[in-house]
């Protein structure tokens, strides 16, 4: 079995997110996303950043951060997200070895 990977250009990305140009590339440059390439022309964001993007523009509104106070935020949500998985891990672990 083999993956297939695809890409989206930075217009194909505004375009399914119905989001102007110029705020995709505000949220690269606070590097909340990286896509591949080095100009705006030339970059291939991968289809998991959409739901990245969509949320940073959700929590930016929503919480009326600035762009940097929204990467610090996900960056946060990233973290607590990970620890959730690492304790559910180490439980399980736990009742493994007490059970």
């Amino acid at each position: 079995m083999t993956d297939t990977s695809y890409y989206l250009t930075l217009t194909e990305v505004t375009r399914s997110i119905r989001m102007p140009e110029q705020t995709v590339i505000t949220i690269v440059d606070h590097g909340i996303v990286e896509p591949m390439g080095k100009r705006p022309a030339d970059w291939r964001f991968d289809p998991p950043m959409l739901i990245t993007i969509r949320k940073a523009c959700r929590l930016q509104h929503d919480l009326e951060l600035d762009w940097p106070g929204t990467a610090l935020a996900l960056e946060l949500i990233g973290k607590v997200q990970q620890l959730r998985e690492d304790n559910r891990r180490l439980r399980r672990q736990l009742d493994r070895l007490m059970g």
